[in-house]
């Protein structure tokens, strides 16, 4: 019987996929202490995580383990390199966040354009008068660019294009031969591409090559009045950088899912400006899109064990569920 470790809170639908099958031991973990998990993962097959941070060792000294089935798409709390070369592999739930996220998107672009927030907050404190004031704009024929361009990043695109906005879409990992729907164009360069955007959406994964990406020098070609959506990856905007550039109004607003520390500090330099829109990286966390997740990563779980895990769903190779576990 395999046994598949699953940690934190989990909707019962994905638990109910994996207690169906009677092959399986299900130890579910709600809110597990590190000696719980350590106590529990040693001979787990498979682990389906959240967003938790699991120590190194804890997977040094899980002999049996052979996936991580995140409950999401992004692995930022994963080490690749020291997954490995343990033969432990990575499953995402690939297609379970991604209209959540792009509407998400959609939406802080809205309220950034319309200037929604200051505008809610002027009312409650009895100042009607703010409608002469704000700085609303248009999506409507605006130059938007998406950094970006996987499943996220497409279905942002689609949605704004239903509003007018003129696509177009920097991702330097797109093969050069991938088409693009019509009427969107491809940017070579960011720096180029940021100059002329009217709204920027960011939808890149946080690597080595992304970290910072959008600092000072990025953010000082962007066009005053602009606007910056991120419900990518804190890390991906060097937020000092975004505070100063706020200040002399390249960009006009950011809004933003994501910060470099979640929960944020309290000296977070973009916590209480005007200018600012911060959600508490929620764009995934909708009732519908908390199912898909827990079904597709226990789905995931199911389909490794029986050999049928699909490709699209894999970020790390797992090794073969019959070869010898490497020394740990």
């Amino acid at each position: 019987m395999a046994k598949v470790l699953a940690l934190d809170p989990i909707h019962p639908d994905g638990l109910d996929l994996l207690r169906a099958r009677s092959d399986v031991e299900l130890v579910h973990l709600p809110n597990p202490t590190e000696a719980d998990i350590a106590k529990h993962i040693q001979d787990a097959e498979v682990v389906l995580i959240r967003a938790r941070v699991l120590a190194d060792d804890m997977f040094q000294q899980a002999t049996r383990l052979r996936l991580v089935s995140r409950h999401g798409v992004g692995c930022d709390n994963l080490k690749f390199e020291v997954l490995q070369p343990l033969g432990i592999g990575v499953a995402i739930a690939a297609d379970s966040n991604l209209i959540s996220v792009a509407e998400h998107a959609m939406t802080l672009t809205l309220a950034a354009c319309k200037d929604l927030d200051r505008a809610n907050g002027a009312v409650r404190d009895g100042k009607w008068a703010i409608r002469e004031n704000l700085k609303a704009r248009d999506l409507n024929g605006s130059q938007t660019l998406v950094v970006g361009f996987g499943r996220i990043g497409q279905a942002y695109a689609q949605r704004a294009a239903a509003f007018g906005a003129q696509i177009t879409v920097f991702d330097p990992f797109r093969p050069k031969d991938a088409g693009l729907p019509e009427g969107y164009s491809l940017a070579d360069s960011l720096a180029e591409a940021v100059s002329q955007a009217d709204i920027v959406s960011i939808h890149m994964p946080r690597t080595a090559e992304t970290s910072n990406l959008f600092d000072r020098d990025l953010l000082a070609r962007m066009k005053p009045g602009s606007i910056v959506v991120n419900t990518a990856r804190g890390g991906i905007v060097d937020e000092g950088a975004m505070a100063a550039a706020l200040d002399a109004g390249r960009p006009g607003a950011y809004a933003t899912d994501v910060l470099l520390d979640e929960p944020p500090h309290p000296d977070n330099p973009l916590l209480g400006r005007e200018d600012v829109i911060v959600t508490p990286h929620s764009a995934a966390m909708t009732m519908q899109s908390t199912i898909r997740m827990a079904t597709r990563s226990a789905q995931n779980a199911l389909d490794f064990l029986d050999g049928t895990l699909r490709e699209d769903m894999i970020a790390l190779a797992p090794a073969p569920r019959d070869q010898e576990p490497c020394a740990k």
